[in-house]
């Protein structure tokens, strides 16, 4: 089974990326790509989360290796829509974009792994307890 940094190298490589077009990219550093590509290293959640956005790929595909790639290097990123509910929360709670995204990825995580629940609307979700619910992981 592959490792994470296997798995980041791997989806580096299809898009013909160098490991200096990654690391400016996800906002880190050249060497700690390189020691986290060789498992020397582990990512906390805030960098996975740069590297997988750079990446085009789910947190879930980096940690476990399912859900396989969907995007290729042809393929523009999508444009993230944040509800008008969680953009509030995230506005009164000081929240940056990035922790803001993180909950929503989140949010949208949970759903489509609860097979009884439908996608639903993401402005009636209570952001501040889900907030407090997973804060520790942002």
């Amino acid at each position: 089974m592959a490792t994470v940094g296997e798995r980041i190298k791997a989806r580096r490589e299809e898009l013909e990326w160098k490991q200096d077009d990654l690391a400016t990219k996800a906002g880190i550093s050249k060497s700690f790509l390189s020691d986290l590509e060789n498992g020397k290293r582990n990512v906390g959640a805030d960098k996975l989360l740069d590297i997988a956005r750079a990446l085009s790929l789910s947190l879930d595909y980096l940690m476990t290796g399912k859900d396989a790639p969907k995007k290729t290097k042809q393929q523009p990123a999508e444009e993230v829509q944040i509800p008008k509910a969680l953009a509030e929360f995230a506005g009164d709670e000081g929240l940056s974009f990035r922790q803001a995204i993180a909950l929503l990825e989140m949010q949208n995580q949970i759903i489509a792994h609860r097979s009884s629940t439908k996608k639903g609307d993401l402005d009636k979700v209570d952001w501040q307890k889900f907030y407090e619910a997973v804060k520790e992981f942002l």
